[in-house]
């Protein structure tokens, strides 16, 4: 019978030794609260702690919380070597990052929230999602496995009657967690200022366009310096010339272009003329086109000095400048 009892209690003993092991060597994190009753201004703190064999190089976390009740201020950790990461904040949501740029062991308070209490209510704070992050084989940073979120929510009581707020500052790596303003502040600045800046641009952009002030500058940027002429050396109207006043100078058989031929082998709007990067150009609109012999079909070639142009069967004409 006594064999039989201290083999019972041997079972028990080594039972009992390894869930303490096992215990502590569980990878876990979970909030904590030294108080849970305030005023109305008075700073509520709560503490994210974790336990882990393994050193880390960062941890994150997510509070949930009621805007209504509470504003965030600030997160503050005194592992050492732990840095802020600042993060764009929303309102309801507490967010927070650290890094550090070598291992460091954890066993205890990893940072410490504060917020402001706004009125009289009953709240929760709720650890939504944390992570502890190591290095891994590749160097990136990455979330240790097994880590197991303990207590996840502080019910907080605040009472209506006001407060005074906390007037030291924490120690440690500060992270500032000031949410956005609410969005029935009105309008932000930087949307007046886009506001202002799309006004401007428009009223500039109508008067260019009124006075003609885009038109000309580009007009004097792609026209050449020097008036080109063409001078016709056989078929219709051969031996006149004609100074490229007006660009684009439309070449065809309908009288509304700026140079008419009345030739039944060229078509209303056959060819034209015109300028850009400081030279002109002769485009062909359909017709039989030809620039020193050269066939232009729907597209264009650039006119020098001396060219000769030739526009359906006979009709020829010299480009000078």
């Amino acid at each position: 019978m006594k064999s039989v009892t201290a083999l019972l209690l041997a079972i028990l003993l080594t039972f009992t030794v390894v869930t303490a092991v096992n215990a502590q060597s569980t990878e876990g994190i979970w909030l904590t609260a030294n108080n849970t009753t305030y005023k109305t201004g008075e700073t509520v703190i709560v503490a994210l702690n974790a336990s882990s064999a393994t050193p880390i190089q960062g941890f994150t976390f997510q509070i949930r919380y009621d805007p209504a009740c509470l504003k965030p201020v600030n997160a503050a950790s005194t592992v050492p070597g732990m840095n802020a990461l600042p993060l764009p904040q929303i309102s309801g949501l507490a967010d927070g990052s650290y890094a550090s740029t070598t291992p460091q062991t954890v066993n205890g308070v990893l940072a410490e929230i504060r917020f402001t209490s706004l009125k009289g209510c009953q709240t929760n704070l709720t650890l939504e999602s944390a992570a502890l992050a190591i290095r891994n084989e590749s160097g990136f940073a990455a979330p240790l496995a097994g880590v197991i979120i303990g207590q996840k929510e502080i019910a907080l009581s605040v009472d209506k009657e006001v407060g005074v707020a906390e007037a030291a500052q924490p120690s440690g790596s500060i992270l500032p967690l000031d949410a956005p303003p609410a969005a029935n502040r009105g309008i932000p600045v930087w949307t007046i200022g886009l506001l202002a800046f799309l006004l401007i641009v428009g009223i500039l952009f109508g008067a260019f366009k009124f006075f003609g002030i885009g038109s000309s500058v580009a007009q004097k940027l792609s026209t050449p310096s020097q008036t080109a002429t063409l001078e016709i050396k056989h078929g219709p109207r051969a031996g006149q010339s004609f100074a490229l006043n007006k660009l684009p100078c439309y070449i065809g058989r309908d009288p509304e272009n700026e140079i008419c031929l009345n030739d039944p082998h060229i078509i209303d709007q056959h060819a034209k003329i015109y300028s850009a990067n400081n030279g002109y150009y002769l485009m062909d609109l359909g017709g039989e086109t030809f620039v020193n012999g050269q066939a232009i079909r729907r597209s264009s070639a650039n006119l020098k000095p001396g060219d000769v142009v030739r526009l359906g069967k006979s009709a020829l004409f010299v480009f000078g400048s």
